[in-house]
């Protein structure tokens, strides 16, 4: 019999990607990365939308910060009128917090915007989160952010206020009888045969079935659980780093600053450690 590179593979690890799910950033990776035809296929759902033509589609997109925190984005694209998008899976509910949004935009923003360009030339952005449940628990299938301003129209509602940044919360809970509810769906199984949308299925059974597949998906299964275990042990080493600045500053009475600088702990941490 001919030997397979199912035969050479840990069994642990084929289960593994076996129960894997478009909503784990693994499978979600192999995906979607660039590829526009499953990128587009996924923003014209999540918009309702046929027009819409992408252009550009990217994975795991890093956008570095000299000063600052860096961040990896799941999906970035572009459509054919510049607008760009930013679809982020979830399934922690903290991750989907206001504040990281904020940071989301102005990354995005800092990395659009030109020397010398007006700040007019900014393109249209939507920022997309798709969870894994009902973050606000109301059933419905998507939260849309408003932005308003304090000053109200003729009917008495208030106008909005129009940066070009749209931000949206899609209930991975939602099963409508419709295309976003069947696209839940789909990202909540692991069986591509149970796929409604076969533009998706296609490209999930190719890497849980395929052999081609399949050593793409083990490679992407490893790297992420290195990156999952380097930062694992970061936050533990940040966290010993937090206790001994506490020591310090309670022990020895050393100014809070001084404190983090000399245990190389981050502040903002021994700040809100400091207020428990």
């Amino acid at each position: 019999m001919t030997e397979t590179i199912f035969d050479n593979i840990d069994p642990a690890l084929l289960e593994r990607i076996k129960r894997l799910r478009l909503i784990d950033d693994d499978l979600m990776t192999v995906v979607f990365s660039g590829n526009k035809k499953a990128t587009e296929f996924l923003i014209r759902i999540l918009l309702n939308r046929n027009d819409l033509k992408v252009t550009k589609a990217m994975t795991q997109v890093q956008k570095h910060n000299l000063f600052g925190r860096s961040v990896k984005l799941d999906i970035v694209a572009e459509d054919i009128f510049k607008t760009e998008y930013n679809i982020e899976i979830q399934r922690a509910d903290s991750g989907a917090n206001a504040k990281r949004i904020r940071y989301h935009q102005a990354m995005l923003d800092s990395h659009t915007l030109k020397k010398a360009n007006d700040f007019k030339k900014l393109p249209n952005l939507y920022i997309i989160f798709i969870l894994e449940h009902d973050l606000f628990e109301k059933g419905d299938p998507i939260y849309y952010v408003n932005k308003t301003i304090s000053i109200k129209d003729e009917e008495g509602n208030y106008l909005p206020f129009d940066d070009g940044c749209n931000i949206m919360y899609v209930n991975g809970d939602y099963r409508g009888d419709n295309p976003l509810g069947k696209l839940m769906h789909d990202f909540s199984t692991p069986d591509a045969d149970k796929m409604y949308y076969d533009e998706l299925a296609r490209r999930v059974r190719f890497h849980k079935q395929d052999e081609k597949g399949v050593q793409t998906m083990c490679k992407i299964v490893e790297e992420y659980g290195d990156e999952r275990a380097a930062e694992a042990f970061k936050q533990g080493e940040q966290k010993k780093a937090v206790e001994a600045a506490l020591v310090l500053i309670n022990e020895f009475k050393i100014e809070a600053k001084a404190a983090a600088e000399k245990m190389h702990a981050p502040l903002e941490l021994v700040l809100v450690a400091l207020k428990k």
